[in-house]
């Protein structure tokens, strides 16, 4: 297992992370890559790297969770995310993704994202690992 680390720039900051898989994934052969978010406050997604998909995207969020509407989660602990807490049960915490002759076998159009929703810059931890499949 190894810690990979992602800064982010508050929320809705959506940071692909696909880079950093593949880097990961070089020379391990035939297996599964997984990844674990260790958050949250944060999602993963698999889509379109299309940035108005990714407006798109932040425009739902906050339709669907709003900032400014009242969370208990705020009036107990004072740090104004009960909406990010929320949006995070939509997202991923955890990835499997097949790896074939040492690169990620996406879709042709597939990106991995790491989705920000607290209410500030973050220093995200991912747990990477590995487990082949061709042994």
């Amino acid at each position: 297992m190894q810690s990979a680390f992602v800064e982010t720039s508050g929320e809705l900051d959506v940071v692909d992370i696909t880079a950093l898989l593949r880097d990961y994934a070089k020379g391990k052969g035939e297996g599964f890559l997984t990844v674990f978010l260790k958050s949250t406050t944060s999602g993963l997604l698999i889509n379109e790297a299309d940035p108005a998909l990714i407006d798109d995207l932040r425009q739902f969020l906050k339709i669907l969770l709003p900032k400014e509407a009242r969370y208990k989660h705020n009036s107990t602990w004072g740090d104004s995310n009960g909406h990010s807490h929320l949006r995070s049960i939509i997202f991923d915490r955890y990835l499997m993704l097949p790896v074939s002759g040492g690169d990620l076998l996406l879709g042709q159009w597939q990106r991995v994202f790491l989705v920000e929703l607290d209410v500030r810059p973050r220093r995200r931890e991912l747990v990477l690992g590995f487990t082949r499949s061709d042994a």
